[in-house]
């Protein structure tokens, strides 16, 4: 259990001590119910609760995966003995206070990606957490994908050489932002999606260092709509050894597409290249209503367990808090990804390029 875990006061009605690593998911959407099915399903935890606002589909999601507590007041979960690690699956841009009471609290945290929307914020979580010691780590669980460790693993081996260039891309269907997401305005397709691809890039890139970005964004389509964000965005970032990548971001694909996220990522080495297609996971199905490619690497389900890039990222985290030991993404490289998108808005806001901070 974490070593912060309060213990100042008598454990609340329903509490279970060394029932394994007490999880409270706070965010009911698609991704909160996602870490709370993975968590339920997990060995080493317990589901004791989850929070949203307003806490219909909290008591939705406890209901199905037996938690015990569902709530509209996330501090609720936080001012519970039995609870270790807290969840943060809501919109991108209120993970902050949330992930620093948290912290505050004694819990380990584990936040969806972006850490969050500002290198203020960013480095207020990464205080709390390093003045109370708990053990944290933004879900980047594209590092989880098999394809993705595996060029990882070749690239750290030398054997495409010295990263020179890079290109990702991971655009959606309009569904998303219009559909999916109620929140689509309070975010850009690039802290949404291109936050993925940076971590991945730099993270291939080990060492070298974002030092400059220079980037674009397309309005119009989502504007017409009443939904206040850029259509696309694209932007050319270039690191302290020379070395460029470029990241694109969409969300107005056609609903038409056959996958629901187009996603695809090159690394152009001194003497080789990497290339990441992740259109097509290997399954194509076909009903008399459409032609679709599912993506199995991030939330599959097999054999009634949940499985892949997620259920991996988030059992790593129970493990961490479990045993002990330091989580695989440390908060300086989510500060990494953070500070390079927070430089991309300020590139398009100004129209020229922007630094990024250190």
């Amino acid at each position: 259990m974490t070593e912060g875990r309060r213990a100042d006061a008598g454990d609340p009605v329903g509490a279970s001590a060394g029932a394994g690593v007490g999880v409270a998911v706070v965010g009911a959407g698609v991704m909160g119910a996602a870490h709370a099915a993975v968590v339920a399903a997990d060995p080493r935890a317990r589901l004791v609760g989850v929070a949203s606002v307003p806490d219909t589909a909290a008591r939705e999601v406890a209901r199905r995966h037996g938690a015990e507590v569902a709530t509209d007041d996330y501090r609720t979960l936080l001012g519970r003995t039995d609870v270790d690690l807290v969840i943060v699956a809501t919109p991108d841009h209120l993970h902050t206070p949330i992930a620093v009471e948290a912290a505050r609290a004694g819990k380990a945290i584990l936040v969806e990606k972006p850490l969050a929307t500002s290198l203020a914020d960013a480095d207020e979580v990464i205080a709390a957490v390093e003045q109370t010691g708990v053990a944290a780590m933004t879900s980047f669980n594209h590092r989880w994908i098999p394809s993705y460790a595996q060029a990882k693993a070749a690239i750290e081996a030398g054997r495409i050489g010295r990263p020179r260039m890079a290109y990702a891309r991971k655009n959606d269907r309009i569904h998303v932002p219009t559909t999916m997401l109620s929140w689509a305005a309070g975010t850009t397709p690039a802290w949404f999606l291109s936050s993925h691809d940076i971590d991945l890039v730099c993270w291939f890139f080990g060492e070298d260092r974002a030092v400059e970005v220079y980037a674009t964004a397309v309005r119009g389509v989502l504007e017409r709509r009443g939904v206040h964000t850029p259509d696309a965005m694209q932007a050319q970032v270039r690191f302290a050894s020379g070395a460029v990548a470029t990241f694109e971001s969409c969300w107005i694909y056609p609903d038409t597409y056959p996958t629901m996220t187009d996603s695809f990522v090159e690394v152009v080495g001194e003497h080789g290249v990497v290339h990441l297609d992740r259109k097509d996971d290997q399954v194509e199905v076909a009903t008399p209503t459409e032609f679709e490619y599912p993506r199995i690497s991030i939330m599959p389900v097999l054999h009634g367990v949940p499985a892949g890039a997620l259920a991996y990222a988030v059992g790593h985290m129970i493990g961490c808090v479990a045993d002990g030991t330091p989580p695989l993404v440390g908060l300086a490289e989510s500060r990494r990804v953070t500070a390079i998108l927070a430089a991309v808005h300020e590139s398009v806001a100004d129209g020229g390029p922007v630094a990024v901070a250190s």
